[in-house]
């Protein structure tokens, strides 16, 4: 890695931490340059569109790793259900380390313009939504499961995102029953 690329990183690292720890608004670019030990002007050589455009970098950096880790998972052999495995623990594992960051991407979306709103949604929504509505739309046709995809996506997310698969035996096999067959008695 190049020096400036490395400077880049550590920058956006910097206002990563300030992000999950203070939200948009409360993040100081002197915060930033101190703690990557530059002068603030050193931030702007690097994003001349400021806080915003840093902004911008981080949650797309952060959009492709997760995206990587979806793909990954959703690329499991095997039929849905263990694609769905898959999928409950890169999405537990990934939600260990960052659910909180990922909220505060989110709320910033409030606090930047149209332009940048616009771009870190679209990519979201192509990057990590529809690689699992595309699972549940061919679950869905295969007469797998029933419903509509975007909803299931959304509700298999949130369940695999608010459930503790690390430190549960059989985790995600528990939340991908839970999710296929329901919690009544059979």
């Amino acid at each position: 890695m190049t020096p400036a690329a490395d400077t880049r990183s550590q920058i956006m690292d910097a206002f990563g931490e300030q992000l999950a720890a203070a939200g948009y608004p409360g993040i100081s670019l002197v915060g930033v340059a101190r703690t990557v030990g530059i002068q603030k002007p050193s931030i702007y050589h690097h994003f001349p569109g400021g806080k915003e455009e840093l902004y911008a970098a981080v949650a797309l950096r952060f959009i492709e790793q997760l995206h990587d880790r979806l793909v990954t998972a959703l690329a499991a052999e095997g039929p849905t259900e263990q694609k769905l495995r898959s999928l409950a623990v890169a999405a537990a594992e990934h939600s260990t380390r960052t659910i909180s960051f990922e909220q505060r991407i989110y709320d910033a979306l409030d606090h930047v313009s149209d332009e940048t709103r616009n771009t870190v949604s679209q990519k979201y929504v192509r990057d990590i939504l529809d690689p699992v509505v595309a699972l549940f739309t061919h679950a869905v046709d295969a007469g797998e499961v029933t419903g509509d995809p975007w909803f299931l996506m959304n509700a298999f997310l949130h369940l695999a995102r608010a459930t503790d698969l690390v430190n549960a035996p059989n985790g995600a096999t528990r939340v991908v029953t839970l999710f296929l067959e329901g919690a009544r008695p059979r």
